[in-house]
């Protein structure tokens, strides 16, 4: 599956079920940039996808699925979150926004 593209992360730290969305480019150079204005790095092995942030510990890892992607994060600072990712033109049930006093998809 080529991960290269444009995606909609829905993320949620605590997984309560309150996710939070944000846009994200993943380049084919292994790099990405998301909607928040951070970027980072990204590798995928054998059906797993997994992305950090530049200057943080901040990491995401999951599993591919079609046009979908779906796992956990952590900050590594105490943190724990679930999410999952869609490939852009797959259409959603729910639109989750980001409400002002949740943490953003680098846990700040």
């Amino acid at each position: 599956m080529a991960v290269a593209g444009n995606w909609t992360l829905f993320y949620d730290w605590g997984c309560d079920g309150s996710y939070s969305k944000t846009t994200m480019t993943v380049n084919a150079s292994g790099t990405w940039t998301n909607g928040e204005g951070a970027s980072g790095l990204w590798v995928q092995v054998a059906g797993m996808f997994m992305f950090t942030f530049n200057n943080s510990e901040t990491t995401y890892a999951g599993n591919l699925a079609s046009k979908s992607i779906t796992g956990i994060s952590t900050t590594f600072t105490g943190l724990k979150g679930c999410f999952y990712m869609l490939q852009a033109g797959v259409p959603t049930t729910f639109a989750a926004e980001r409400v002002a006093d949740k943490l953003n998809a680098q846990g700040k």
